[in-house]
């Protein structure tokens, strides 16, 4: 008895310690503290000096990246800078091609990156089926692709893809800007337009669709209905150059307009300039990616930007960079990667805020 006393004890003592580990772990299911981790801990973590990446072999391995277009997009220009960097770190050889917008050039930038015998490709697509001829060929030789930032057409046979998660960052971008709009106007009809990147791309489609859900969502679990007038869709090419004539028509047309949905901070200086020169001065605005220049803004409440979600380009570079040297090296590697998106409004731009920052 007294045996069974003490097992018992014992049994019981264990079960209680077992218990108290798993209170301090995250559910499987859950995020935990690391992948709730902004871009900027992705960035320092990515500094950090490690050993040099090599095959099998010991060789040295060689990625080409693929890039749609650079001039006019500081976000652009930031994911190659990300990329540079990690494969610096890393000690690998990056080589990078601009397509300049055009597909053609992308397609024979891809052969001549086969034609330089590299080990893996990142590509960040200017059209997501126009791309295929070149896929087919790294396919051909056996070349492993990465996706990055813009989806691939299912036919290019990517490995893995890494972006943030376009729908959810859409979404919580309509959900905050839903709550700043009622704040402001109330349950009445809000008038509003939205700001894409490329008719019929697939990341302009999914971040669009997840605006207007989050709006929804937020106005219909707030007054149990939809409130949302969309009076015009345009597409603004991802640069503000090509978003001002087209916000400004809009805004023209509809000088009550109430709201912007805007597809990338990059767009938002085109956007803001459009509002200004047609005195829309009550127009608020949701936007994507969390650049510096945006979170300073959401700071200012006479700017008319309320939120922004993060979508770090650095670390899309970089994480697309790790990939490819995983698959060279042989490693199993998820078939979407997504990264962090935090979301910036009034209540933390302040502490999101670096100056420091390069994006």
């Amino acid at each position: 008895m007294e045996g069974n006393k003490r097992f018992k004890k014992t049994i019981g003592l264990f079960l209680l310690c077992f218990a108290m580990l798993l209170t301090g772990c995250a559910p499987a299911n859950q995020p935990t503290s690391k992948e709730q981790a902004t871009s900027k801990n992705d960035e320092e973590s990515t500094s950090k000096a490690t050993e040099p990446a090599r095959k099998k072999d010991g060789k040295e391995i060689v990625i080409g990246f693929s890039q749609r277009r650079v001039a006019g997009s500081d976000w652009y220009t930031n994911l190659i800078r990300g990329a540079e960097e990690e494969a610096k770190r890393q000690d690998v050889k990056l080589v990078v091609l601009d397509a300049q917008g055009d597909v053609a050039k992308q397609v024979s930038g891809v052969e001549d990156l086969i034609a330089q015998s590299v080990d893996a490709v990142i590509m960040n697509p200017q059209d997501p089926s126009g791309v295929i001829p070149a896929t087919n060929r790294l396919n051909q030789r056996n070349i492993p692709l990465i996706g990055v930032n813009s989806n691939l057409d299912p036919k290019a046979n990517a490995i893995s893809f890494v972006s943030d998660d376009p729908r959810d960052t859409g979404y919580k971008a309509g959900w905050e800007l839903a709550k700043a709009a009622s704040e402001k106007f109330g349950n009445k009809v809000i008038k509003a337009a939205m700001i894409s990147g490329y008719p019929k791309e697939l990341v302009s489609q999914y971040r669009r669709n997840g605006m207007v859900s989050g709006w929804t969502d937020f106005m219909l679990e707030k007054y149990g209905k939809s409130n949302l007038d969309l009076v015009a869709e345009r597409f603004g090419n991802w640069v503000p150059d090509k978003a001002l004539p087209e916000m400004q028509d809009i805004a023209t047309a509809y000088p009550d307009l109430q709201v912007v949905f805007c597809m990338s901070d990059v767009m938002l200086p085109g956007i803001s300039t459009a509002l200004k020169n047609t005195g829309s001065k009550d127009t608020i605005i949701g936007s994507i990616d969390g650049t510096k220049e945006a979170i300073k803004k959401v700071q200012d409440p006479n700017s008319g930007l309320v939120v922004t979600v993060s979508n770090d380009p650095r670390v899309q570079g970089a994480d697309a960079v790790k990939m490819a040297i995983k698959v060279v090296q042989g490693e199993q590697v998820p078939s979407i990667h997504y990264i962090a998106n935090p979301i910036i409004t009034k209540k933390n731009a302040k502490e999101m805020y670096d100056p420091n920052s390069s994006y």
